[in-house]
């Protein structure tokens, strides 16, 4: 391993062997070491800078998709702060046309008289909007106590309510995580058209994902390759109707399981062919896949639902 070295001996006429130092010994050895660790370094660096494994790829993806939306967010923060300063200045203008129009301890002071009509013509609205809204209220109350009094559900129709998938199976902060809808959409990877038989919710990983009606978990397919559907769960809800999710996560439950509407059974994930963290959400009647936007009638108002409508009809590129 060490090469000997040798010194001559006048005294003995002979070459004799120079005993080893330390230094000898550990010299060699921290030279190894340095040029195998430099080395080492070197090749994590070049990987590191020139080879993008598929995580990153995904993480890169992402990345982007993150600063669209930022940037989206940023206009319409710019445009509710430009709504906030015309009305701020539409606020101190009525204002200053109140305290304008407002009676002095002058007998003799006048009072504008286009702000004095306008403020008789706002009470007689006023008066008629309080009328109309009260009349609504006791016709609210009257229905609701007609209901209450005539309409009865038994067991076997509270089961089937439950058993229809109402529910949306993500929550939703805004309906711009509405990435695309049923039908006709653009292949984010070919860029072609073609029929989308489900809806895109865009959603963090980890978020949590929800039975849309109660049923029995009759599919749980895992697939760890980025291609295909990714982990699926498939819920079957003994009325025709079926639930499919795709590209989870975490997937929480097992076949045979049975669910209640609201159960969590999964998380959002990225898997199978995905640009980004979504749920890719189905619903089949009798083996045929129909539009889901159609079913959303849960937590929603009449207008969020309009606004749903009208996002999930738009013919945007999917994420699948």
């Amino acid at each position: 391993m060490f090469k000997n070295r040798y010194r001559y001996n006048p005294a003995t006429c002979r070459y004799e062997p120079v005993p080893k130092t330390l230094r000898d010994i550990l010299l060699p050895v921290l030279i190894y070491t340095a040029l195998t660790t430099g080395i080492s370094f070197g090749l994590l660096f070049l990987h590191s800078a020139y080879v993008t494994t598929e995580k990153e790829q995904h993480l890169k993806t992402e990345n982007q998709l993150l600063e669209q939306h930022y940037t989206n967010l940023f206009t319409e923060l710019q445009q509710v702060r430009l709504s906030l300063a015309s009305l701020q200045e539409t606020d101190q203008f009525i204002q200053r046309e109140l305290i304008a129009a407002r009676p002095s301890s002058n007998l003799n002071a006048k009072v504008n008289p286009s702000i004095d009509a306008e403020s008789i013509e706002f009470s007689k609205l006023f008066k008629r909007t309080h009328s109309a809204t009260a009349k609504l209220l006791d016709h609210t109350r009257y229905s609701n106590s007609y209901f209450s009094q005539n309409i009865h559900f038994d067991s076997q129709s509270k089961s089937l309510l439950s058993s229809l998938p109402t529910l949306l199976p993500v929550d939703l902060i805004n309906l711009e995580q509405i990435a695309s809808g049923y039908g006709m959409r653009i292949n984010p990877f070919h860029k072609g058209n073609y029929i989308h038989t489900g809806v895109d919710f865009v959603a963090p990983r980890g978020t949590d994902v929800y039975a849309t009606a109660s049923g029995r978990v009759v599919m749980v397919r895992k697939n760890e390759f980025p291609m295909g559907e990714g982990n699926q769960v498939e819920i079957d809800h003994d009325n025709g109707f079926k639930t499919r999710f795709n590209h989870l996560g975490e997937i929480l439950v097992k076949p045979g399981q049975k669910v209640e509407k609201g159960n969590i059974i999964a998380r959002v994930g990225v898997s199978g062919s995905s640009i980004a963290p979504h749920l890719h959400y189905e619903i089949i009647w009798h083996d045929k896949p129909v539009n889901p936007a159609d079913f959303f009638m849960e937590n929603l108002s009449s207008t969020d639902y309009a606004a749903l409508l009208k996002i999930a009809g738009q013919k945007k590129e999917s994420l699948d």
